[in-house]
């Protein structure tokens, strides 16, 4: 029987690539950097293999905070101080609330039936933030952040810690839903957790089925918790 539900917020709750582009776009205005068409997928495609390399323990977000625009700047031959313009990303990124279709009544739903938190790899104060403005807040009983956990997911150190603060509630008894593979199904899936994949990008099914159900929209989720 299941009793308590983890959410991912960014790309499963909230908008992360469209608030991102925002946040960039905001802070090249703000230093005077042209915006042109190669720089938001570069950032995608930068960030992406970052935070992969993070979640493997192999990177940290500290690291991440230092390098990720001086990399984006290296291959888009930028000469700039990218942990300026990392600063102005943050900061815009902090309010920047893009919800997800169907967000707050999938949020609604679920915290009328089960213990529902959510688990980020963001920053605490940021999530904290972004939630409140979206309105989600009111709803989520807990708010697991790797920053402060002090691990990240999608390692059993993040779930340890997650697991310690669910009053007895076991894996078996909890799904955890994100838009992620690795950090949320591959990750929950090992630590025996059942197992949502939110695939809002159309991406194509894995050649290992690695999840339990799959959601194609948020509301989706009502078909089966």
């Amino acid at each position: 029987m299941i009793k308590a539900v983890l959410l991912d917020i960014d790309n499963t709750l909230l908008d992360f690539n469209k608030c991102s582009e925002l946040a960039i776009k905001k802070s090249f205005l703000e230093h005077g950097l042209s915006f042109t068409n190669e720089v938001f997928p570069t950032f995608l495609r930068r960030n992406d293999i970052l935070w992969k390399n993070i979640e493997k323990g192999e990177y940290t977000r500290e690291l991440l905070h230092k390098e990720r625009w001086n990399i984006i700047f290296g291959e888009l031959g930028i000469d700039y101080d990218g942990i300026k313009i990392e600063k102005s990303f943050l900061d815009n990124l902090y309010d920047c609330v893009v919800l997800i279709d169907g967000a707050l009544e999938i949020v609604k739903y679920l915290s009328e039936k089960y213990y529902l938190c959510t688990a980020s790899n963001a920053p605490n104060d940021q999530q904290y933030n972004r939630l409140k403005i979206a309105g989600i807040y009111p709803y989520i009983k807990k708010v697991f952040t790797s920053e402060a956990l002090g691990v990240n997911k999608p390692l059993p150190e993040f779930f340890d810690k997650v697991f310690e603060n669910l009053n007895g509630i076991t894996p078996s008894q909890t799904v955890i839903i994100g838009d992620s593979l690795t950090a949320d199904v591959e990750g929950g899936k090992k630590y025996g957790l059942n197992t949502v994949w939110y695939n809002h990008l159309k991406l194509p099914e894995p050649q290992v089925k690695r999840y339990d159900f799959k959601a194609d929209s948020l509301l989706d989720i009502k078909n089966f918790l």
